[in-house]
């Protein structure tokens, strides 16, 4: 058993965060000393190839691997990656402690190199608690800081920001930032510190690009950024919007009515109307060349020919 090595897996990401957070400072590893890669955007083998080096300075360096989507049943990943990855957990190299985050509900238990971390590394799994209570949670976190909060305030602030863990500690955390030598917290400081679901930003986005509104579409793009969303998840979750139009597309062909389409998608009546009004409206082609261009943009990415800042906004600004 590696114990240098650690697999943390699970949709509970600021558990998995804090985790992390944790083994680097049971080894006294300092800041400077701690290197991040994500997986979806340079692969695995600079991550193994620098956690061979040996540290500088310091008796022990940490390597993270962010979204290492290769351990999940959709996700691919170089054989000679694979390898790579296994002949380095065999090694026990004691001067990198090795932390491979998988932010993941599940992962692909056939999978040898799953079969094999599971059974030759570290390896906790955090998944969401389902019952939590987001009102509670808040309350209670900022009770811990001694923060008064006003009713109408605590409910904006719940129905503005996503409800996993993770985003929930980070609006927090910001609001208390935010609210320091305040007497207490109302709806204007709620308004002007926290963002809409990002859902619904992505989905107004699309909006905004099937309208042409450029002025409108970089407003959001530059919302998202605020709030540090990932330009690869963007992509991701753009295309997942033009599937959706393509999918209702099909629904509205077979009959398919708003009423039909709130049901099936199990989403609220304003969103069904706009729904099947993009579908209607929006040409097959000009979503199959949408959809192209961000599958090429996103190898683009990936395979180090653009930046992602860059590709993103230069993908927004040419539609």
């Amino acid at each position: 058993m590696n114990k240098n090595c650690y697999l943390l897996y699970g949709d509970d990401h600021f558990s998995i965060k804090e985790k992390t957070n944790q083994i680097l400072l049971e080894n006294d590893i300092p800041e400077d000393a701690i290197e991040i890669y994500d997986y979806e955007e340079v692969g695995l083998h600079i991550a193994l190839s620098n956690a061979l080096t040996l540290p500088f300075l310091v008796d022990k360096k940490g390597v993270v691997v962010r979204n290492s989507s290769f351990l999940k049943k959709q996700g691919k990943m170089d054989e000679n990656e694979n390898e790579e990855l296994i002949r380095f957990c065999k090694m026990n190299v004691q001067e990198t402690v090795f932390i491979i985050q998988a932010p993941y509900e599940q992962l692909d238990g056939q999978k040898k190199i799953v079969k094999f971390l599971k059974k030759n590394i570290l390896h906790h799994t955090y998944n969401q608690n389902k019952s939590l209570n987001v009102f509670e949670y808040v309350k209670d976190k900022l009770l811990e800081n001694q923060i008064k909060i006003e009713t109408f305030a605590l409910t904006q602030f719940v129905n503005r920001i996503n409800h996993d863990l993770d985003s929930v500690n980070n609006e927090i955390e910001k609001l208390i930032a935010y609210s320091s030598g305040k007497d207490i917290i109302n709806s204007e400081i709620i308004s002007q510190i926290t963002v809409k679901d990002v859902d619904d930003n992505i989905y107004n986005l699309v909006n905004a690009l099937l309208d042409n509104n450029k002025t409108k579409l970089m407003e959001i793009y530059q919302e998202l950024k605020s709030i540090n969303t990932s330009e690869i998840w963007m992509i991701s979750a753009i295309s997942n919007k033009f599937l959706e139009i393509l999918h209702t597309k099909s629904l509205t062909k077979i009959g398919y009515n708003q009423s039909d389409i709130m049901s099936y998608f199990n989403v609220s009546s304003g969103r069904a109307y706009y729904m099947k009004k993009n579908a209607e409206e929006t040409d097959m082609d000009e979503l199959i060349k949408h959809m192209t261009s961000l599958a090429n943009l996103d190898y683009k990415i990936k395979s180090g020919q653009i930046d992602k800042s860059l590709g993103v906004e230069l993908f927004l600004l040419n539609v």
